[in-house]
């Protein structure tokens, strides 16, 4: 059985195929009503994600990754939302079929040339909504 919704298979594959061409494309997808993904491409490679995560909204993440202060467009940021009464250390931490969810997504990412890391860490709180961010690594 597929954890993943189609939809957000069909982001991270439109994410992969625009990102060969050099133009890639952000992903914003619901996994399940608790959980949902984010991934940016990141142009400033010197602004830690800690510091890009403490910004509560998406146009000041913007402005951050989107500086000129670096060339690097290859790295890219990925965040999971999620709502529960608990914030582990790491996102794989909250259950079985999260880490079925993340498992599956990084599977994919994989697929198109992009390494997730090892774990997605806890960063941040906003509005009740747990933030686990990590760096992808494009080979």
């Amino acid at each position: 059985m597929n954890h993943v919704p189609d939809t957000a298979v069909e982001a991270i594959d439109t994410f992969g195929r625009s990102r060969l061409f050099g133009n890639p494309k952000q992903v914003d997808e619901k996994l399940r009503e608790d959980l949902s993904i984010k991934i940016r491409p990141m142009r400033d490679v010197s602004v830690p994600i800690t510091e890009v995560s403490r910004d509560a909204s998406d146009s000041d993440r913007h402005r951050h990754t989107n500086s000129n202060h670096g060339s690097n467009t290859d790295t890219v940021h990925c965040r999971y939302e999620t709502v529960h009464t608990h914030t582990p250390s790491i996102l794989r931490d909250r259950g079985s079929f999260v880490t079925t969810i993340v498992d599956a997504i990084d599977s994919r990412l994989r697929s198109w040339g992009i390494d997730p890391p090892t774990a997605y860490s806890y960063t941040n709180t906003i509005d009740g909504i747990h933030w686990y961010e990590g760096r992808l690594e494009p080979r």
